[in-house]
Order: structure tokens, then C-alpha cells, then sequence
């Protein structure tokens, strides 16, 4: 049974400083920055009823106006390199107080299906017992096999064990695709971790869910970007 809620939002945290790849949120993905691009993403899922960005640049709150999103200022105190995603998305939510299902979504998510969010919404509200519903991503090698390297370029296994194990025997392990994370209101505001048995998973593949946290991610997602055309 699909549960109601008062209310569905979506919070875009998007500030303006980014030391590894400067100004990512306004980077341009054909004709538009990346933040149109994920803004335009979740208006098109249809399950919100509003969608905020988080930000402390005047050219960001533009886009996001522009876009049809609702700016929330973000203080200073939120705005450095080392301020955790938890206290910026209560943050955004005070001004919304009757939303009960709030949406995490990374202004770099440019290549996620909308119907990846459509799905996770209707998870979360089919089952009561869920805090969170996240995107993952399958490892396309298996981790149980990673080596280590030394100052010098040697190589060693960080789990010898696994040395004569096949990989198809090993059992799939996922990460956080850095997409989206689906909560509850009350998860968000309480910081009840979102790795957990209360949290299930959408599997997206692997050109839907690049992280652009260096230049080369951001080469990767332009070229898919590309061959995606997405009618630019």
C-alpha cells in the first residue's frame, strides 16, 4: 500500500566554491549548466511538489530561479569544504515545514533517468519501515580482489585470501552512486545514517551514475553526455 504524505521536495545542494573542479555546478552540459540540467530532471520525475537549492552564489540562485527552483541563502557556516550534507539539507528544509519526503539530488546528477527517482519515491512510501531509498552502483571489478600499491610502484593484495578466488564467485558489492538519496523528513533531521537495514537500493547503471569529483570524471560525463544527445 502506497502511503500518503503531505508533501515531496527536492533539495539541490549547490554551492558556489569547488576547489578540484572550479565553478562544477554551472558547468555547461551542451546549451545548459549542469545544475539546469538536474533541476530539469526532477521536475520531469512529477513526484514533487517543489524543488530547493541550497547555495551561496548570487549566479547559482539565478540559474536556479530561472529554472524554476525555489533558492534557500545558505549561511557561511555551511558553505566550506569540510561541511557535511546532513546539517545543509535540515537547513533547506526549515522553510518547508510540512514536507514529510525530502530528496537529496547532486547538482552534477545530469545523466540520472527521472523514472530512477520515480521508483525510489514509490519504495519508500510502499514500506513504512524505510528511512532512506539510494542510488548504488555496482563495482565493475571486484573490491574483494584490490590490490595495494607501495611508495615504489609494488604491488600487494589488500585481502591474500582471495588470491584463488574467481571473481564470478564473488558476491556483487555496490557503493553510493552519489545520485540521489531518498528520506524521510525525520531521518534527515535526526542524521540516522543512510547505510543501513532501514535503507534499500535503486541499481542504476553505470551511464547514469558518474560522480564528477575530478577532471576526469567531468571528461567521462561530457562524452556521455554526448552520445546521450538529450535533444541538445
Amino acid at each position: 500500500m502506497i502511503e500518503k504524505v503531505k508533501s515531496s521536495i527536492a533539495v539541490i545542494p549547490a554551492r558556489g566554491g569547488s576547489r578540484r573542479i572550479p565553478g562544477k555546478n554551472m558547468i555547461e552540459f551542451g546549451s545548459k549548466p549542469a545544475l539546469a540540467h538536474a533541476i530539469g530532471l526532477v521536475l520531469q520525475s512529477g513526484v514533487f511538489d517543489g524543488v530547493l537549492v541550497s547555495t551561496d552564489d548570487p549566479q547559482i540562485a539565478e540559474c536556479a530561479r530561472s529554472e524554476g527552483a525555489q533558492v534557500i541563502d545558505r549561511p557561511a557556516e555551511l558553505s566550506d569544504d569540510y561541511t557535511p550534507i546532513q546539517p545543509v539539507i535540515v537547513h533547506a528544509i526549515d522553510s518547508v515545514p510540512n514536507a514529510e519526503v525530502v530528496c537529496l539530488v547532486l547538482s552534477t546528477a545530469i545523466l540520472l533517468a527521472p523514472e530512477r527517482l520515480c521508483r525510489a519515491h514509490e519504495m519508500l512510501l510502499s514500506d513504512q519501515s524505510l528511512d532512506f531509498v539510494i542510488g548504488v552502483r555496482r563495482f565493475e571489478s571486484p573490491p574483494q580482489r584490490g590490490l595495494l600499491l607501495d611508495k615504489n610502484g609494488f604491488v600487494s593484495m589488500q585481502s591474500p585470501e582471495m588470491f584463488n578466488k574467481r571473481s564470478q564467485d564473488l558476491p556483487a558489492l555496490f557503493h553510493d552512486a552519489g545520485q540521489f538519496a531518498f528520506g524521510r523528513r525525520e531521518a534527515w533531521v535526526s542524521g540516522k545514517p543512510s547505510f543501513t537495514s532501514r535503507t534499500r537500493a535503486v541499481e542504476l547503471p553505470r551511464w547514469e551514475a558518474v560522480d564528477i569529483d575530478d577532471p576526469e570524471d567531468l571528461i567521462f560525463a561530457k562524452l556521455l553526455f554526448k552520445l546521450n544527445n538529450k535533444n541538445e
